[in-house]
Formats: structure tokens, sequence, C-alpha cells
């Protein structure tokens, strides 16, 4: 009698380690080259690893991304070249933007690469330059492993996981056919992030002490709440944080209270009594809030150029704690961990209530933008975000696209903590709706409710498909004016002005015809990929189907939300008549008579 016995291969060692560290799900493009993981993966029934197929693997990697920002580790797998390639979009967002995505890449076996450089044979997928793949990815991931030999394979995919646990950004592995079923020992301890304590709590009490001071020396002071409180679980620590300011040094003319920024919009619940809106921090926006006798604190902010207008906002009268360091004015504090220093901040208004000396008098208030209603019907930007704002609920996550749609979202109130997503910095247009499918997989019961321009629809459309297939109750709201209106804007904005400046030059005058787009019908996609297709005209329409789709569901919709081509969000249509276009200042009739 004989007993059959498994041996333990690098693809099993890939599969634990994936597990320990709570990874769940793997989106992807099935190719042979990972199919010894993936098999490995299915073989065990008992693996809390789910497999997700995707239409495409631009889809796949922006579903990733947007699981990962909000649930944890989650992974890629592809295959090599052709669709590595196709990722670099992705990952790149996913680097700048902090989210924790493992790309999987399967590569040709050691002996095809042998056969490549001695007899010159050129396999499909491959260019013949061996290293190609690797190269392209390790400027944007914290670590990045070819793995092509199966003693190496435990060190080299346990370097890369620790990398992305410290670092929260996304890593590489790019594993041969050949090695996946090859024997290998088995794990030895856990995988756990890298601890850089030597200087960070020194660091992080002095950085605290001078915050405190420069808030008490001007006392009206903001919060600026940032993607880094997500992206490290410190919103309770925050909110403590402002309890004990509020508690004990609140005066009667006002709290410290918080705004968040496109990019971090949602990280506090928007029905906080303390929120004050959703900014973007400008330095004339920074005036208005802080003016000379106030201080703006930026917790876990980053300085990115959608948050601040392009915009240096350093100033005598900002901290910035972010990226491991803080910056109290012109001072910097490096090697500070936020965790550390919310806490010692803490302590330190603590320490200050037992002497009872504090100064600290409340905020000017943040001017929230007004929601239009139209009483006949129009449906444009804003009555359209006016509509979603009171729709939305605790249960939804709002995933909105770059461009007008991230825009106009601004001014929605978000109900719920980490109730909103955006690629706010790296800003690809078609992300948001193959998010919307990520988002769902990371939160199975709440819906995902996705708006999105209708060039940026073209980009990753098929994403629809993929949520149908997976039984998914997402919606998708394709905001269509025909035009890719963010790139005319920021080339010629005449044509949104009101009136338009009348220029010699009739070109200025209109929309450019390489911004025009095909003209799709959208409300009929879902005929052919899953779910169910309503064009709305006016304003009654759209709320009439906000109430169906209330009442179903179990049902993936994709609403076709017609808007005029020249409509614009309320904030651009205030820009548009001072702002001046790339190609306007060019033309010899710059600038017009009377006008600027």
């Amino acid at each position: 009698m004989t007993t059959s016995f498994k041996e333990y291969t690098v693809a099993d060692y890939f599969k634990d380690r994936l597990e320990e560290i709570g990874v769940d799900h793997m989106f992807g493009v099935a190719g042979n080259y990972t199919a010894g993981l993936l098999d490995t993966i299915l073989a065990d029934s008992q693996s809390p690893i789910t497999i997700k197929g995707n239409a495409n693997e631009i889809c796949a990697g922006f579903a990733a991304d947007a699981y990962a920002r909000l649930k944890g580790p989650s992974a890629l797998y592809v295959t090599y070249s052709v669709g590595a390639f196709s990722l670099l979009n992705t990952i790149a967002g996913s680097y700048v933007e902090q989210v924790p995505v493992i790309l999987i890449n399967g590569a040709p076996t050691n002996k095809e690469d042998q056969v490549s450089k001695c007899a010159g044979l050129l396999y499909s997928h491959t260019t013949g330059y061996e290293f190609v793949d690797i190269h392209m990815f390790r400027p944007i991931t914290v670590a990045a492993e070819r793995v092509t030999n199966a003693l190496q394979a435990p060190f080299q995919i346990d370097s890369a996981l620790t990398a992305l646990l410290s670092e929260q950004r996304p890593i590489y592995f790019e594993v041969t056919e050949d090695i996946w079923r090859s024997p290998c020992q088995r794990p030895q301890g856990r995988i756990r992030e890298r601890q850089n304590d030597t200087l960070t709590v020194s660091c992080a009490k002095e950085a605290a002490h001078a915050t405190l001071e420069l808030m008490l020396s001007k006392p009206k002071s903001i919060f600026w709440a940032g993607i880094e409180l997500q992206r490290l679980g410190l919103q309770d620590e925050f909110l403590n944080l402002l309890e004990i300011i509020n508690r004990e040094h609140s005066m009667p003319d006002g709290h410290i209270h918080f705004v968040t920024s496109a990019l971090s919009k949602s990280v506090i619940a928007e029905t906080h009594p303390w929120f004050e809106g959703c900014v973007t921090m400008s330095p004339s926006e920074v005036e208005q809030l802080v003016g000379e006798d106030g201080v703006l604190v930026g917790v876990g902010a980053w300085t990115t150029g959608k948050d601040t207008g392009n915009q240096d906002i350093r100033s005598s009268n900002t901290i910035l704690a972010a990226h491991q360091g803080v910056y109290v004015g012109a001072s910097f504090y490096p090697s500070v961990m936020l965790k550390d220093y919310l806490l010692c901040l803490t302590e330190a208004f603590i320490e200050l209530a037992k002497q009872n000396s504090a100064n600290l008098s409340g905020i000017r208030k943040a001017q929230q933008p007004t929601n239009l209603q139209t009483a006949d019907g129009y449906l444009g930007y804003d009555s359209f975000f006016a509509a979603m704002s009171s729709w939305l609920t605790e249960d939804d996550v709002l995933i909105v696209d770059a461009g007008f749609p991230l825009i106009g979202a601004q001014s929605v109130k978000v109900p719920a903590r980490n109730g909103f997503v955006a690629q706010a910095a790296w800003l690809s247009i078609g992300y948001s709706v193959p998010a919307g499918t990520g988002v769902k997989c990371a939160f199975p019961d709440k819906r995902s409710i996705v708006v999105v321009g209708d060039g940026a629809f073209h980009e990753t459309c098929q994403a629809v498909a993929d949520q149908h297939a997976y039984g998914q109750n997402t919606v998708v709201f394709v905001l269509a004016n025909g035009i890719y209106g963010i790139e005319q804007y920021l080339v010629n904005p005449n044509p949104f002005r009101k009136p338009p400046v009348d220029y010699q030059d009739k070109l200025l005058n209109n929309v450019y015809s390489y911004n025009n787009l095909p003209n799709w019908q959208i409300a009929k996609l879902p005929d052919a990929f899953g779910g169910k297709g309503i064009k709305v005209s006016t304003v009654e329409e759209l709320l009439g189907v906000m109430e169906e789709i209330r009442t179903h569901d179990d049902t993936n919709y994709v609403v076709e939300v017609c808007i005029p081509k020249e409509d614009t969000p309320l904030s651009i249509s205030k820009e548009a008549d001072s702002a001046v276009g790339e190609d306007e200042i060019s033309n010899p009739d710059w600038p017009p008579a009377g006008k600027f």
C-alpha cells in the first residue's frame, strides 16, 4: 500500500504567504504562465482567496486598486509583457496614491529563456530582452523580484511582501512558469512590516510640541484630514484628538473643526458635526479658512496638484504631517510615523488641559458650494450632484472619475466613512467603472455608485460586464456631454464662458473637434454586457430612475445622463470667465478688449 504525498512547491509557498497577509481577492486575466499558482489555489477548497477574472488587464488593475485602498492587500495575475504592459498605468496610480497591490506576472520558463538567448528563437509575448518587464515596473513599485530559482524564491517572496506591508505600495513578482511547481521549503516565521522606531518617538514629541506652540500662538486653526488617515487606519485616533481639543479647549465662538480635499474626501463621515467641507487647498482658500491669525494643520494630507490647485501652500501658518515627516512652518521633523505624531499631539493637549491655559478660539467657516436645483427640470452637472447628495445613503460608496465628475462631486455630502473613492492624484480617466467592481468586492454589503464622464466610460466600459458576471448591483451614472470637457477647459475654456468671447479666430469659439466623442448609445450597452440601461435628459427623469434603483437591489444599472455640451460644474463656471486657456495666450487677439 502506498500513500500519496504532495510535494510542497513555490506555488504553495506563494499561496500560504498571500493568505497570511490577508489577501482574499485576486483580479486578472487568465494565462498559462500563472496557471501553476491559480491551480494550486483552486485545489484548496479551504483557501480564502477568490480568483476573479476581468474583461481586460486595465479593468483588473483598477478593480484591485479600489479593493486594496479600502480592504487591504489585493493581488493581480497577468501574462508576461502582453498582459503586464497594460498595467503600467494602473500600478503607477497605485504607487502614487499609496495602495498595496501585488502584481504577479507569469513569465516564460528558464528553458525558453535559454533557447531564446542561444538559438535566437523569439517566443510569443517576448521582445528578446528578458528583463524588459521587471525594468519597467521597478520605478513604480517598492519591491520587484524576478523568481527563477526555487531555493531563492522564499527569500524573494518574503522580502517583497515585507516591503508591501511596510510601505503600503505596490510590489511586483515575475515568476517563470516552470518554477511554480518546483519543490520549496515551507515558510519560516511570519511576515511583518519593518519597524522604524529608532528616532520616531522622540521626533514625534518634538513635532507635537512645536505644533501645539504654533496653534496657541495663532489660535484660529483648522485641521485638514488627509488621505493617510484612511490608508493607515487612523481615523479614530484623529477623531479622538479633535474630541480632546474641543472638549478641553473650545471657546464660545467655536470649535476646532476639519476639512477634507478631493483625495481625502470621506476619510471621516461628512455628516460629522465638525466637518466644514471638501475644498481645494489653494493659498487663497487657506487664507479664507484661517487668515493670518490661524494655522492649517494637515494630518496625513498630501500636497498634490489637485488638492492644492497646483500651488505650494507651505508657509509659517501651515503644519503638514505626512510621508513619515512633519513640517511645522519652516521646521522639519524627519522619521515621524503619523500614528506616533497623533498620539503625542493628543497627549500634549491633555497635558495642556491640566494646566488650564488654553487659548484656541475656533475657526472661520469653509464655504460650501451651493447645490443648484432648477425649477425647469434642466439637467446639468450641478442639478445632477444636488440630486446625488440627497439620494446617497450610508450603504453606498460613491466612486467618481477624473475631470468634471470629480470637480462636481466635491459638493456631495457623503454620509459614510470611506464612502467616497476617486483617483484624485494620479487622475487616470476610466478608473471609476472598474474601481466600482473592486469596491463591491471589498464591501459586499455596500452598493457601488459610479459617476463617470462619457469619455472616461469609453476607456473601461467593459467593467460593466464584470459587474454583471459577479452578480453585483453596481450603478454606473454616465454623464454624457459628448466631449472631453476637462481637456477642452484646460486648453481653451472659452466655449464654457457665459457668454463666450467672440474671437475673430472662430476656432477659439467652439469645442475643438478632437475633443468630440463618438456618439455611443450608452444606455443600450447593458443589452450586451448585462444589466439594465436607462437614458435620462431631465431632472424629473433622473429622480424617477433613482427611485427605481432603490427598489431593485439585485440589478446592476447603466444610466446615461444627457448633459448639454457647454454645461460645467459651478466652480468651473465661475472660473471660466477669468481662466486663461493655453491656446488663448498665444492668439494675436489676446487679450480681448474689455474682457480681462
